[in-house]
């Protein structure tokens, strides 16, 4: 009986003293915003017009803090491969690269990252776009069926999917530049 009520003293204090530490941050950054101009169109600029990594705030946040969620005993149930991208044949396609994989191939995520698009894109087909620790934004693209949420962490060789048929379509991007895809896959 003394174990549990440590262990959910415990817990509560662990999620209280994260959520102490986020009011002072919070409240911190809102006085200085409130005070100086200047920082506040700096941090809007930054923010919302750059090319901001989410992915890289959440690897230090771990790093630092540990998981946003103190929880313990959480089953994961994710889909996990051990495999890299594996393909028979690439071209260029359009800003990226098409690989031919077989039919229903599981799409793996080659690196860490938050995802910041999972939806249709025009041409692509459904398409997941994770955006990596290095701000390097991958869009995987023509899967079947989406097994991912907006905003999920996704560790190197979770699931996206399976692909819709013998393709898939892989971009690479950083601030808004096409980059060679020869390096990433």
């Amino acid at each position: 009986m003394a174990k549990k009520v440590v262990k959910k003293a415990s817990f509560l204090s662990k999620c209280f003293s994260k959520f102490l530490v986020c009011v002072i941050l919070l409240l911190g950054i809102l006085i200085a915003l409130k005070s100086s101009p200047s920082l506040r169109e700096g941090l809007y600029k930054y923010v919302f017009k750059d090319n901001f990594s989410f992915a890289k705030v959440n690897a230090v946040y771990e790093k630092l803090f540990g998981s946003s969620l103190p929880l313990t005993n959480v089953e994961n149930t994710a889909m996990v491969s051990s495999l890299k991208m594996e393909y028979e044949d690439k071209r260029d396609y359009k800003d990226g690269v098409e690989l031919t994989v077989s039919n229903g191939y599981v799409i793996p995520v080659i690196k860490s990252g938050i995802v910041v698009f999972a939806g249709e894109k025009e041409g692509y087909g459904n398409t997941v776009v994770v955006q990596q620790g290095d701000g390097i934004e991958v869009w995987y693209a023509n899967i079947k069926e989406i097994k991912v949420s907006m905003y999920d962490y996704l560790k190197s060789g979770d699931i996206l999917g399976e692909s819709n048929g013998t393709k898939i379509y892989l971009v690479f991007t950083k601030e808004g530049e096409i980059l060679d895809y020869n390096k990433y896959i």
